[in-house]
Order: C-alpha cells, then structure tokens, then sequence
C-alpha cells in the first residue's frame, strides 16, 4: 500500500469512528439525570404521595386500585406523612413488588 492510501483508509476509519461516537453520545444525552424516566427514557406521571388524592394515587400508579389508593390516603391522615417508599410498607396490602415497580412514579415532595 501506497502512503497516500494508507493515509486516506486512517482517515475513513477515524472519521466512521467519530461519527459512531458522535451518534452514541446525541442518543444518551440529557438521559443522565432524568428522575422522571424510565430505563427507555419515556416520561412517567409522578404522584406525591403526600398530598394526592386517592383517584390520582389510583390513576398513576400501577397495580394499585381505588380500594388501595383510599388505604393509604387514609394511613397518611391517620400517622402522617410518608418519608420514603418504605413506610409505604406499612399500608396494609401494598408489597415490596407493587412499591419497586412504581418506585419511578412516587415523588414525596
């Protein structure tokens, strides 16, 4: 091979290169810190579980009816306000699978 080939193949294959890296990094950008996506960066609803009512709670949350929704707006007025998923725990018929599947969805602000 001839230099001035040599030289046009490293300059093809750098610029393939950086074209691949250049598109792996627009399509991941601003995914970094988005509290509110999900693992394929779709937006989710948030509910704060603090101040909602029981048809939100119903409606955002998956796996969690009207009966279970009323639970736990009823738990929160009778001990308090929620600090983490976990006090969610202690609402009668929620589980640890129903709060890690909504875990994306409930924000306590």
């Amino acid at each position: 091979m001839k230099y001035c080939e040599i030289r046009r193949f490293l300059n093809l294959t750098t610029s393939v290169i950086f074209t691949m890296l250049l598109a792996v990094s627009l399509s991941s950008f601003g995914q970094e810190n988005s509290d509110s996506s999900s693992p394929l960066g779709v937006e989710v609803e948030q509910v704060n579980i603090n101040h909602a009512d029981a048809n939100t709670i119903a409606r955002v949350l998956d796996g969690v009816g009207m009966s279970r929704a009323e639970a736990i707006v009823n738990f929160r007025e009778e001990y308090g306000d929620f600090a983490d998923v976990e006090d969610l725990l202690l609402v009668r018929g929620l589980g640890e699978v129903t709060l890690r599947n909504n875990q994306d969805r409930i924000s306590f602000d």
